[in-house]
């Protein structure tokens, strides 16, 4: 039976890390592997992707409590773990109840060790699969909380046209830098381009004379968004290019750039 790549070394070769001779030469022959590695590229792409883009909001102090009862904690973890001892907590507001026969997956459960020194004791359990409900009730009630919370989407401070270079006739993009009210800036990235076995698509600043770069992620699909660092100065960086990068685990430009374009305000 065939071989494939290990989950592992495709997950460091989606971050960028060189495979072993034997896993790059079945990647290069192996179309499963090179999806796999595709899918595992995108998720890599879209976390960098999302880093910074906004600030979490705070849920109340009552979401805690509500979480604390439904899932059984003892009085060890009473107080909020997002807020501070001096908050005033407000009512607990009913929630529905946690089905009793749920199947959760164990998840970790979070350091107790300031609590055993409160209470002065050796040791405190706490079952994982009530550790992973808290989690997934905590990331529930936190999203709904961001949704009710408008979003800043930004203004379009600068865009560019992301015309193909001579070896990707028909390859066509555009760039769009977005700045947040908090200062924050992203370039939003559309391109339309055939996929290329064995690489990545990888999108990058450049210098007109090109001779400095900043690489900003892997785009893993058509379109992305992309945090740009609040160092860069798009007077000097002011070219978009998107690249194909084949899978050697070179971090640097490949030189074979699909589109590209200049920043005009």
């Amino acid at each position: 039976m065939e071989q494939h790549c290990d989950t592992g070394a495709l997950a460091l070769g989606a971050l960028g890390e060189a495979l072993e001779a034997d896993a790059d030469a079945h990647l290069r022959a192996c179309g499963r592997c090179q999806h796999e590695l595709a899918r595992m590229a995108a998720t890599v792409s879209v976390a960098r992707s999302t880093l910074g883009e906004s600030e979490l909001h705070r849920p109340p102090a009552h979401v805690w409590q509500n979480v604390h009862r439904q899932v059984g904690f003892g009085d060890a973890l009473r107080s909020d773990p997002l807020g501070t001892p001096a908050a005033d907590a407000k009512p607990p507001i009913e929630a529905p109840s946690v089905a009793s026969d749920a199947t959760v997956a164990p998840a970790p459960v979070a350091s107790l060790r300031d609590a055993r020194e409160r209470r002065g004791l050796r040791h405190i359990v706490v079952p994982l699969t009530a550790a992973a409900a808290a989690a997934a009730l905590i990331a529930g009630v936190t999203l709904g909380w961001q949704a009710l919370t408008p979003r800043d989407t930004g203004t379009i401070v600068a865009s560019a046209s992301l015309d193909a270079l001579p070896a990707w006739q028909g390859a066509a993009g555009s760039a769009e830098i977005i700045e947040h009210t908090n200062g924050e800036r992203v370039v939003r990235i559309a391109l339309d381009a055939p996929p290329v076995s064995g690489a990545v698509q990888e999108v990058w600043l450049l210098t007109p004379e090109v001779d400095g770069l900043i690489s900003l992620g892997l785009l893993g699909d058509a379109r992305g968004e992309f945090v740009i660092p609040a160092e860069v100065d798009l007077d000097r960086y002011s070219v978009v290019d998107i690249s194909a990068e084949p899978l050697d685990g070179d971090p640097s430009h490949s030189g074979d750039s699909i589109v590209r374009g200049t920043l005009e305000s």
